[in-house]
């Protein structure tokens, strides 16, 4: 049962990724074009909550489920880390922006989303190898 203190990793990288990536969806309501990076993340976050079902009861299937919604995840992601690693002038008048109007959503999302990504995949890598290792010397 040692695994079952990840359960409440999964279930955070999900709520903090699916609401970033849903806020970004509801500019649709004024007229913006949708985003596909963020649709696939949104599938990712919610991957990721079927991930959080499963661990107490498939370890590896949850592993696998979990590897795969952080890899859905990270398609908006990896870009948006990119970005703010190559612009921080730009990054840190956005997270101004966020906080002058106590816009709180992206600014979790834009700092939290990353980490706790990482966090889920280099996990469910980890959980992968463990059982791979286990399942290989069990006859």
């Amino acid at each position: 049962m040692l695994h079952m203190r990840w359960l409440p990793l999964y279930v955070l990288a999900a709520l903090v990724t699916g609401l970033h990536n849903f806020y970004g969806l509801m500019e649709i309501v004024n007229g913006a074009p949708i985003n596909l990076l963020n649709c696939i993340s949104l599938l990712g976050s919610a991957t990721l909550v079927g991930a959080a079902v499963l661990l107490p009861f498939r370890l590896h299937a949850a592993a696998k489920l979990g590897f795969l919604g952080s890899m859905l995840c990270w398609v908006y992601y990896a870009p948006l880390t990119v970005v703010s690693l190559i612009m921080p002038f730009s990054t840190w008048r956005e997270i101004q922006f966020d906080l002058s109007f106590r816009d709180y959503v992206p600014l979790f999302g834009r700092l939290f989303g990353p980490v706790l990504l990482i966090l889920c995949t280099v996990n469910s890598i980890i959980l992968l190898r463990r059982n791979r290792a286990v399942s290989q010397t069990v006859p």
